[in-house]
């Protein structure tokens, strides 16, 4: 409103140069800075000073208005100049606030999304150990198995092949002239053994058989060097199959020292990978947490940065509406001032007439 009266009063002073003095003079009398200007030349008429000394007061007036002016106008111009170092640095921080926001967001999004890979790749490996232990005892308790099977079935060979080389030693016996009554009791023994014997039964049954017919039916020659023929061939037997089954263990044994070494190294490799993700885990979960952090606290400083740039603003503009509206006051009052000189430099009496009748 004070700048819209300012300009009316100067676009009306410019209109005035067509209208009457009075007229003139009467909408300067009504300014309050006209009215000022118009009580000092008023008591200078009183005291009844030359004119040209009026004509100096209002060139000093002029003189003042632009001193003030320029003043005005040196220290807008540092105020200015203030403002947009101020603003400059507060827009640098707030582009450095948002970078850093922006930065840290992707950060944190990015390690979110490798954490759920790690996550997944622990309970794999975690799995993955779980299942290593289970085939490592499995396997082991199928070779601990086997071992003692075999154990068990070449006791059971050895225990055969004794009492064959017991068998032959009494066929020695009875083929170097010793009686079936001399040996009857080895005999007995050699023939319970063989005859309770459960895992070769059937490869012993001829022996047996051949064995209870000497008993029966006398010792001669021909029994005696056939009954030795077939314990030879039953040990040779009872060796090779000694031989395979040995072999047999043999290779299974290297079997599982390879296996149960590959088993070994891979749980091995697989607890120091799970320690390696429990690691790298944390590690993600620290990122993330430190990325929120700085999230959190770059948000803060951005609002800062934001109010006092509008505090800044808001100030610079205030300070550009005073200067406009001095600055137009300036000019209106500057406006006054020439046409007062005009009034006086033309129509003195005229001017004098009027400022003697006002109050």
């Amino acid at each position: 409103m004070q700048k819209l009266a300012i300009l009316t009063l100067v676009l009306a002073l410019a209109a005035a140069k067509f209208v009457d003095t009075h007229a003139s003079l009467a909408q300067i009398d009504a300014n309050p800075f006209g009215n000022v200007v118009l009580s000092a030349i008023k008591a200078h008429l009183q005291a009844q000073t030359p004119a040209n000394e009026v004509n100096m007061l209002l060139n000093g007036v002029a003189a003042g208005l632009q001193q003030d002016q320029n003043d005005h106008d040196h220290t807008f111009e540092l105020d200015t100049t203030t403002n947009n170092r101020i603003v400059e640095d507060l827009e640098k921080e707030i582009l450095y606030h948002q970078n850093q926001i922006s930065s840290n967001t992707q950060l944190r999004d990015d390690t979110i999304e490798a954490l759920a890979v790690s996550e997944e790749d622990i309970r794999v490996t975690i799995s993955d150990i779980a299942t290593n232990e289970q085939t490592y005892a499995r396997e082991e308790a199928t070779r601990n198995q086997q071992h003692e099977t075999f154990v068990a079935k070449v006791a059971a060979i050895d225990d055969v092949i004794d009492a064959i080389d017991d068998a032959a030693k009494l066929i020695q016996h009875l083929s170097l002239g010793a009686s079936f009554v001399q040996v009857k009791s080895k005999y007995e023994t050699v023939h319970k053994r063989l005859t309770d014997n459960t895992s070769h039964s059937q490869l012993l049954q001829p022996v047996v058989v051949a064995l209870t017919e000497l008993a029966t039916h006398g010792v001669n020659q021909k029994a005696l060097t056939k009954i030795a023929q077939l314990l030879s061939e039953i040990r040779q037997q009872l060796v090779q199959e000694k031989a395979v089954k040995t072999d047999v263990e043999d290779r299974q044994a290297a079997h599982w020292a390879e296996f149960s070494a590959h088993l070994s190294n891979e749980h091995t490799r697989l607890v120091e990978r799970k320690a390696q993700l429990e690691v790298q885990i944390q590690e993600q979960k620290d990122t993330i947490e430190d990325a929120q952090s700085w999230i959190e606290f770059h948000t803060l400083e951005l609002e800062n940065s934001e109010e006092r740039l509008a505090g800044q603003q808001a100030w610079y503009a205030v300070q550009s509406e005073i200067y406009e509206t001095q600055t137009a006051e300036r000019a209106a009052q500057n406006e006054i001032v020439d046409r007062l000189q005009e009034h006086i430099s033309e129509k003195l009496s005229t001017t004098a007439q009027f400022i003697s009748k006002r109050n």
